[in-house]
């Protein structure tokens, strides 16, 4: 009986080479990135590789799902960009998935995705493995190293397969990556099994020996295998020396297997290949692709106040929501930077948590971009993570993780799995801490599509805006927590009254809109809009402007920042009431101006006043803070300039 691995090197050859003659006949289009020269590697490890063990991929990832065993022609419907096709056409040859098999083409991004997957499973206590791919390129990533470091940390039971094909792109990779690649991964205490092959028989047993440590050890394991990519980095383009290619194909993998198996039952297997291939090209090209929908999504039926009922503390209201959930469902776990007991978080969201969950308050280092992607990775599989960035400024160093992992993951794979996660972002000035500690970011974040953004404010209460959005959680949301609320005492909202304010609650998707109103049966001569930390400034604002110069202007308080809460705001706002938006970030291309900009699509509002930070970085001290964050005073001047 013909060895199964030799049949998948074929099959694997025969399929790259077909995609290229595609593009080279123009029927395809975008890009490829074959796997030719390196078919044996993945044939070996998939060998060992179960039904419920997770494997991720990159860019190169053909040959690794034809050897998982995916399916032909669900992968080239996908190529094809048809409708039938792995995700329906919308990832194409980089960004797929199939059962436990996922792939993405931003180099190393999957690797915190594997470890997360692996940890999920380990703090489950289960036996699956994971098993992430990952070129010798990819070794210039700083996202790489901060994975090795938490997988060591934690004993994660994650398996790295290194294919050292000597060239990231078109760069040798001794001319870009210094040193050893065994002694780097050594380094992080990794066990390491290194190998120079192409012949499946012998990368076979070296991958026994690497299972059997993933297996009996339960920690993270390294295999490097050094080989050649003898095909270009993508379509065409390799600007390698046709000597130094030739030299290398010698030890190409198909050769290798027709001298095992002669050459006449290589071509037979080729042939049944190349015909089955053909086939479903020819019935492909006659499917339709699918209409791209570009219609919102169903909106959470949510029936609940969410108004602020309680003087507590802001921070224990927070804490409070993570003990209860941490006590009924043993698939949600924290990760952050200093959470853990004693110190609790640096605004102490979770002190006093660990001694009842000690297993699931999780300390990491100073990793930002891997414990957004660690995350990733555990809400595909299953678990609901809760990451605290120490600071919002840092959520821009795990921006990547959000951007092309979190929030693609679920639409690019054609909605078949799901990234639920929740980024907490502790965001703002007002203490004094500096050009890096004390910014709102939040118009970075409201415009990834996919992601959810909310904003707690004192208008609502933190316990049952934590309850809901994990009651109804199925993709990933960041928490905007101005940093200001932690130590201060809710407000009490009664009977939907708040000192001098009538108190209207707006809900159309999930999370509410507050309209505070002095006079509600009067037209008000202002509406402002703001949310988060610049509601009490607002509310003081419209207090004193209406004591002072009868002036009344109704506030509005956002709970939803992304997707943006237009159905509610449009429920309020009226052409013949000026429209003033209020925000602690810098003015341009705020959100603020994405309100008056959706507004004035609608021709629903002719003057609109911006307030704002100005366009600069926010200096260290409350002094010169104070100099440019917007306030009370701010906003009382810019309004009695309207009236004049």
């Amino acid at each position: 009986m013909m060895n199964e691995k030799y049949k998948i090197i074929i099959k694997i050859r025969t399929f790259e080479e077909l995609i290229l003659d595609l593009f080279g006949q123009n029927k395809l289009s975008g890009t490829t990135h074959t796997y030719i020269g390196e078919e044996a590697t993945a044939a070996a490890v998939m060998k060992y590789v179960r039904n419920d063990d997770k494997v991720f991929s990159n860019h190169r990832c053909h040959g690794h799902y034809l050897a998982y065993g995916g399916p032909e022609e669900l992968l080239l419907a996908e190529i094809m960009s048809k409708k039938s096709g792995l995700c329906q056409g919308r990832g194409g040859s980089q960004h797929i998935h199939y059962k436990n098999f996922f792939t993405n083409g931003i180099q190393g991004g999957i690797v915190p995705n594997a470890v997360g997957a692996a940890f999920a499973d380990k703090l489950c206590e289960s036996d699956r493995n994971a098993v992430v791919f990952l070129g010798d390129g990819t070794l210039g990533q700083g996202v790489v190293y901060e994975s090795l470091n938490i997988a060591a940390v934690y004993e994660i039971p994650v398996l790295f397969v290194i294919e050292d094909n000597q060239y990231a792109m078109s760069t040798r990779r001794s001319d870009v990556i210094a040193g050893n690649i065994k002694s780097r991964i050594e380094g992080f205490g990794i066990r390491t099994f290194e190998i120079e092959s192409t012949d499946v028989d012998e990368l076979d047993v070296f991958f026994e020996e690497v299972f059997y440590f993933l297996e009996e050890k339960r920690k993270p394991v390294c295999a490097i295998v050094h080989n050649y990519r003898l095909g270009a980095h993508s379509k065409g383009d390799d600007t390698r020396n046709p000597e130094e290619i030739k030299a290398h194909q010698k030890d190409d993998p198909v050769k290798i297997v027709i001298n095992k198996i002669g050459e006449e039952s290589y071509r037979e297997i080729r042939n049944e290949f190349q015909v089955k291939f053909e086939s479903i090209v020819e019935k492909l090209e006659k499917e339709e692709s699918i209409e791209i929908s570009t219609a919102e999504m169903p909106l959470p039926n949510i029936h609940t106040s969410f108004l602020a009922r309680s003087d507590n503390r802001y921070v224990e209201g927070i804490r409070q929501a993570f003990r209860e959930r941490l006590s009924t469902d043993r698939n949600t776990v924290l990760i952050g930077e200093d959470i853990r007991d004693p110190y609790g978080g640096a605004f102490k969201a979770t002190k006093g948590l660990t001694t009842d969950f000690d297993d699931r308050i999780l300390n990491m280092p100073i990793s930002e971009a891997a414990m957004t992607g660690i995350a990733v990775g555990m809400g595909l599989n299953g678990m609901l993570p809760v990451v605290e960035m120490m600071f919002g400024d840092f959520v821009t160093l795990g921006f990547d993780q959000l951007l092309n992992h979190a929030a693609k993951y679920g639409w690019v794979y054609g909605n078949n799995v799901s990234v639920p996660m929740v980024i907490r972002t502790p965001m703002g000035a007002k203490r004094g801490y500096g050009p890096t500690h004390s910014q709102s970011l939040e118009k970075y974040l409201v415009g990834i599509p996919g992601i959810r953004v909310l904003a707690l404010s004192l208008a609502v209460d933190p316990k049952i805006m934590y309850e809901t959005l994990f009651s109804i959680i199925d993709e990933p949301v960041i928490v905007v927590e101005n940093k200001k609320l932690y130590a201060q005492k809710g407000w009490i909202i009664k009977n939907n009254t708040y000192r001098d304010f009538s108190v209207r609650e707006i809900n159309h998707y999930g999370f509410p809109t507050l309209l505070f109103s002095i006079d509600p049966e009067n037209r008000p001569d202002f509406l402002a809009v703001t949310y988060g930390g610049m509601i009490e400034d607002a509310m003081e604002a419209a207090e004193e402007l209406m004591i002072t110069d009868e002036i009344q202007m109704d506030v509005l308080i956002l709970s939803q920042l992304a997707p943006l809460p237009l159905s509610d705001i449009l429920e309020v706002i009226t052409c013949d009431i000026p429209l003033l938006v209020i925000e602690e970030g810098t003015k341009t291309a705020g959100l603020g101006a994405e309100i008056i900009a959706a507004c004035s699509e609608r021709g629903i509002v002719r003057h609109c006043i911006r307030i704002a930070a100005p366009d600069m970085p926010i200096p260290n001290g409350i002094v010169l803070e104070n100099q440019i964050i917007p306030d009370k005073d701010t906003i009382i001047k810019r309004v009695k300039e309207e009236m004049k």
